[in-house]
């Protein structure tokens, strides 16, 4: 289980097709929750870079699900860290809301 978990988490083709489309879509990878840009922060440093996030916990899917586009989020790394920190995963919706509301 932990192998297949591992194996989904680092599909590197996907995460790189959702990180291109999203980029020719919004001209940025910024994160979809708080709207936080690396490159802007950081410069080139922070260029091409932000985190992958699952909508459903790859804990929830069978074992040959294949991960569509649609399926992953692009957050930053706190936002990803909230995302995972409750113990039912929140969604990116619901943690835009409690972001905006404070």
């Amino acid at each position: 289980m932990y192998k297949l978990h591992k194996f989904r988490e680092r599909n590197t083709k996907i995460i790189k097709a959702k990180k291109n489309s999203y980029f020719k879509s919004n001209g940025k990878l910024d994160c979809e929750v708080c709207g936080f840009d690396f490159y802007l922060k950081y410069g080139e440093l922070g260029k091409g870079f932000i985190e992958c996030h699952h909508k459903t916990p790859l804990s929830e899917l069978e074992p040959n699900t294949e991960t569509k586009l649609s399926d992953l989020a692009l957050v930053c790394s706190n936002c990803h860290r909230m995302l995972h920190k409750e113990i039912s995963t929140l969604s990116i919706s619901t943690l835009k809301e409690i972001l905006n509301s404070n």
